[in-house]
């Protein structure tokens, strides 16, 4: 079979198209068919070596996450799925490769597909929701009388936490660029700021939770937002953040792997409510190394992007 995959850490240079055996199937493994994988910023950071420490040691290593597609193998364990289903989940942190005609990953980490949505937009899903998901429900407690703030609402997380929080009837701000301040509206905010007014935040009632998706907003500028009883959760956390978010008490820092359980959960949101997967642009195997170095280096795309096979 056919993946991208790299022999080194390092930049986009090192992806390349290569041949791969897929690995004997595990008793809790599932090995899937892949219709559709969609891309994300974590993809070049695992293979630019940002969390090798977490990694396998061997090489060549896959890139990619989040997927969708359909069940062609179970382990004797598995139980959540049956040959033939059509499903959606991401890889092992440790071992990613869903940029590939094939993969194999813990069943624990895909949930069926929804008939109602496509296979694009079920690999939207995963780690957007994930992380989402972790930040407002298990680190920020939120329910529909909670007010919040989405620092960077138009960012795949950033649209995800926007949704789910409106699905619990929150009150929901946040902020963006000039330019997709219209499109942000469409996701349903209760009110929408524009990051470059340094202003926007001193006349603003309290929230309770204050998001951060881009790693951008200064952490005392966020705390200066919330309530006595409020949360900054961060997903980009730093030494220097971290230091000064702790001191404060109320600092949160999470990641994708604490709201993965909750696919099944994410599934059906995204039929009750319609969840927007916001993609931008549909592309074919062959041309994602191309893509996914545009957009690496920069290339703006309003919206996801979503490789096709």
């Amino acid at each position: 079979m056919k993946r991208i995959q790299f022999d080194r850490y390092g930049e986009a240079s090192e992806m390349y198209m290569g041949d791969y055996e897929l690995p004997q199937l595990k008793s809790n493994e599932v090995k899937i068919k892949v219709r559709a994988a969609a891309i994300n910023p974590l993809d070049w950071k695992q293979r630019k070596g940002a969390l090798k420490l977490f990694m396998s040691n061997r090489f060549p290593k896959g890139i990619g996450n989040d997927f969708s597609g359909i069940v062609e193998a179970v382990g004797k364990e598995v139980n959540n799925v049956r040959i033939g289903d059509e499903v959606f989940g991401t890889m092992d942190v440790k071992h990613p490769g869903a940029f590939a005609e094939a993969l194999i990953t813990p069943a624990g980490y895909i949930s069926k597909k929804p008939s109602q949505i496509s296979f694009s937009e079920a690999s939207c899903l995963p780690i957007p929701c994930a992380t989402a998901w972790a930040a407002l429900f298990i680190k920020g407690n939120i329910s529909k009388r909670s007010r919040v703030l989405i620092n960077g609402c138009m960012g795949a997380v950033g649209a995800m936490a926007v949704q789910l929080a409106r699905s619990k009837g929150a009150f929901v701000a946040g902020t963006c660029s000039e330019n997709d301040m219209e499109r942000a509206k469409d996701l349903g905010l209760n009110a929408v700021f524009n990051y470059a007014d340094k202003n926007y935040w001193k006349n603003i009632k309290p929230f309770d939770l204050v998001f951060d998706t881009s790693g951008l907003m200064e952490p005392a500028i966020g705390f200066s937002m919330l309530n006595p009883k409020g949360k900054f959760v961060d997903i980009n956390p730093t030494p220097k953040r971290m230091l000064r978010g702790l001191f404060s008490g109320k600092y949160r820092m999470t990641f994708a792997t604490a709201g993965m359980s909750h696919l099944t959960e994410f599934a059906d949101i995204a039929v009750k409510e319609s969840l927007k997967a916001g993609i931008a642009k549909e592309i074919g195997f062959s041309e994602a190394i191309d893509i996914i170095t545009k957009i690496e280096k920069g290339e703006k795309v309003k919206g996801r992007v979503v490789i096709r096979f």
